[in-house]
C-alpha cells in the first residue's frame, strides 16, 4: 500500500497501529508496543498537518521526528497536562531507533506508555476535528 494521502487515511493508520500496540503490550512485547504506539502518534500528527495544509516529510529520519512534527502542528506540550509523562514521552523521547532495542529506554511501564500514546493521538484528532469545525 502507498503512503496515505488524506487526513482520513492517516487517521485510519493511526488507529490501526494503536490497536496493534495495545495487543503487543498485552502480550508483554513492551518495546514493539511502544514503537508502534509512537508510530500511531506520528500518523495522527501527519493527519493534522495534511488537513491544515502544512507540508511534512514522508520519509527519512525527519518524517519520523515526533518533536518536529509536533512543532509543525503548532501544539504546546503544556496543553497536554501530562503529570505522568506518558504522553510527552512520545514528543520528547520516542525515536525510530527504538525498533533496534531489546529493552525500553524509560522507567515508564509499556502499558502506561501505550495508553499515553492512544490518548495523545486522540488529543491530536480532537484538535483536527476542532480545526475542521472552524473551517465550515
Amino acid at each position: 500500500m502507498a503512503t496515505p494521502t488524506t487526513a482520513e487515511a492517516w487517521l485510519r493508520v493511526a488507529q490501526e497501529r494503536a490497536v496493534d500496540a495495545r495487543i503487543l503490550a498485552a502480550q508483554g512485547r513492551s518495546v514493539a508496543a511502544v514503537y508502534l504506539a509512537g508510530y500511531a502518534v506520528e500518523c495522527a500528527l501527519k493527519a493534522y498537518l495534511q488537513r491544515v495544509g502544512r507540508g511534512f516529510p514522508t520519509s527519512g529520519q525527519a518524517g519520523h521526528d515526533l518533536h518536529e512534527l509536533w512543532r509543525a502542528c503548532g501544539f504546546r506540550l503544556a496543553a497536554l497536562g501530562d503529570s505522568q509523562g506518558n504522553r510527552t514521552y512520545f514528543v520528547e523521547q520516542w525515536h525510530t531507533g527504538l525498533r533496534y532495542n531489546d529493552t525500553l529506554d524509560t522507567v515508564l511501564d509499556a502499558g502506561v506508555l501505550v495508553e499515553g500514546a492512544v490518548q495523545l493521538a486522540g488529543w491530536v484528532q480532537s484538535r483536527l476535528n476542532r480545526w475542521h469545525r472552524r473551517q465550515r
